[in-house]
């Protein structure tokens, strides 16, 4: 709803230059003005991050309206119709008089709430009154249209930023079933009572019409790829079809943009071939059988699509937590039952305490009873030929010294090939084999991994003996890729290492230990049974059934060795 004339006060400063300039006034009586995104005191100022948008469009947050946005006044005239003293008014009259069925006022109160009262006057001369309408302060009041656009001195020209303060609100004038027809010529604001500062920036409306917008319903059967939108149609409108309008961009349609979908009957409808994991936005309008023919859009409606499964290559750093897909309000249970809560245990943290490393999962391990879990994305490993690979270690909570895990502590890598539904341990760290404080590489041939719908996850559990260590179990560079090694690692493959005897009964013996870092056992599915960690030189394996074992040595280049052992 355009103003042309009415406003008395320009608060908004903008531009280059002092703020004393490019406002006459302040928004509470005490110095303080709000400040445009463009503001700079002088020409080589930073530029600011919030403030008052250039254009002077506020789209409301409020969510019962979404969609609905409001046109500030030039931000180089008066642009809010200031009410300093009680009994003082003023009549906003609008550029082109418009029938509605709402009228929304955008507006705040400086240094205190305060009451107006408000007086609707349509082209008819006939008016429509509302009183007792009360205005938030400035800071912290409710049904805010938008926040945190701070605010300047205009004394000192001294910025105040702040995420959530200042505020303008939004307030709703319903009009009577008798007006609606009327265009709305002027809005006559009166401050009433209240030791607050009235200032009114803006009016929308929601325009009337005999074929009026559909109301959106929540959205159903919702996929990877498509989503079931649908609809009520207000008692009196005469739909014939329906129009749908969807995007990944908020931007609201016009009269004249094309939709998506046209001639819809019905009231619902399954928009398809859908990306997963993004959020879209969508509109309906209504085409009527009698009337003003075709309503405006509804109010925005939103979705976004599930998580579909990835092909690798995939590799998750972690800067962005838990990741796109993944999963960390997990909590409780076992690999063998599955979850059973929705505590979050798992958080980020810079890997192994250090900056420099940058972000990494984590989980702190402490007291009793802390069962957590970070599940992934899934994956499609239908093609074969994959492995899963990370960097994981262990430091002390709050430093970056090494740490013993618990007595009865216990982080495992599971896999699950049916979604999530039954879980396999991959590998086991506890007291007897706990990571260092250094950056320690697992890798894992995902041989008997085929499925089309592989989920990885990290339990941990910090058990039920309250022991004394308090630490970090970190993991990073999560990535899953093809098995075939790469030209670096192929040419790092000088480094190998024999076992005797072979078959061996309960012992087995390493023939080089040179700079070997640790040892793992995989049995013949590719399941790690056994680590090893440090430069051993013996493996004692009197535990494990007889059958064929890959050993594999890692050493500290990076380089690894893979054997065959059969045990008798």
């Amino acid at each position: 709803m355009p103003v042309s004339s009415g406003f008395t006060a320009d608060v908004i400063a903008n531009g280059t230059g002092s703020s004393s300039v490019s406002t006459n006034t302040d928004v509470d009586g005490v110095s303080f003005a709000f400040v445009a995104r463009d503001f700079k005191l002088t020409s080589s100022s930073s530029a600011i991050d919030y403030g008052i948008p250039v254009d002077g469009i506020i789209n409301s947050v409020v969510g019962t309206t979404p969609g609905l946005s409001y046109q500030l006044a030039d931000l180089n005239s008066n642009n809010s119709l200031k009410l300093s003293a009680a009994g003082q008014n003023g009549t906003l009259v609008f550029t082109t008089p418009t029938a509605a069925f709402k009228l929304y006022m955008l507006s705040t109160s400086g240094s205190g709430t305060s009451v107006v009262n408000v007086t609707v006057t349509f082209t008819d001369n006939t008016t429509q009154s509302f009183s007792g309408i009360n205005l938030s302060d400035w800071y912290g009041g409710s049904n805010y249209a938008i926040q945190g656009i701070g605010r300047i001195n205009r004394g000192n020209d001294v910025l105040e930023s702040n995420t959530s303060n200042p505020r303008l609100y939004q307030s709703v004038l319903n009009i009577d079933t008798g007006n609606q027809t009327k265009p709305i010529q002027s809005v006559t604001v009166t401050k009433s009572s209240g030791a607050g500062i009235p200032n009114i920036f803006a009016f929308s409306a929601e325009a009337y019409t005999t074929c009026i917008a559909p109301v959106l319903q929540t959205v159903a059967a919702l996929t990877s790829n498509s989503a079931q939108v649908s609809w009520t149609v207000p008692a009196g409108t005469q739909a014939a079809s329906h129009d749908i309008y969807y995007s990944t961009s908020g931007t609201l349609p016009n009269s004249s943009t094309v939709p998506n979908y046209s001639g819809v009957t019905g009231t619902s409808y399954t928009i398809s071939n859908l990306s997963s994991s993004t959020t879209y936005y969508y509109w309906v309008r209504t085409n009527c059988s009698s009337g003003t023919g075709q309503s405006a859009w509804s109010f925005a409606g939103s979705f976004t699509t599930l998580c579909g499964t990835v092909i690798p290559s995939y590799t998750n750093n972690f800067t962005t937590f838990p990741g796109n897909c993944w999963t960390v309000a997990l909590s409780g249970g076992a690999p063998a039952t599955g979850s059973t809560g929705t505590t979050a245990y798992w958080a980020q943290r810079n890997f192994l305490n250090t900056s420099a490393n940058g972000p990494s999962a984590n989980m702190n391990l402490y007291s009793v009873n802390r069962v957590g879990w970070l599940k992934t994305v899934p994956f499609d490993l239908s093609a074969g030929g994959y492995r899963v690979k990370f960097k994981y270690g262990v430091t002390t909570y709050s430093g970056t010294t090494a740490s013993a895990m618990g007595s009865d502590d216990i982080v495992h890598f599971i896999v699950s090939d049916d979604g999530g539904s039954t879980w396999t341990i991959l590998q086991t760290w506890n007291s007897s084999n706990g990571p260092s404080n250094s950056s320690n590489d697992y890798i894992y041939n995902l041989t008997a991994n085929t499925s089309a719908n592989t989920v990885f996850a990290f339990y941990g559990s910090s058990g039920t003996v309250n022991d004394s260590q308090d630490y970090n179990f970190y993991v990073d560079d999560f990535t899953v890729e093809s098995a075939q090694l790469s030209t670096s690692e192929v040419g790092r493959q000088a480094k190998t290492a024999a076992v005797h005897p072979n078959p061996f009964k309960d012992i087995l013996y390493l023939s080089d230990t040179k700079d070997l870092r640790k040892v793992t056992v995989g049995d013949a599915s590719g399941r790690i049974v056994k680590t090893f960690e440090g430069s051993v030189k013996e493996l004692n394996l009197s535990e494990l059934n007889s059958g064929l074992y890959f050993v594999t040595l890692y050493f500290k280049d990076g380089s690894q060795s893979t054997v065959k052992a059969i045990k008798k």
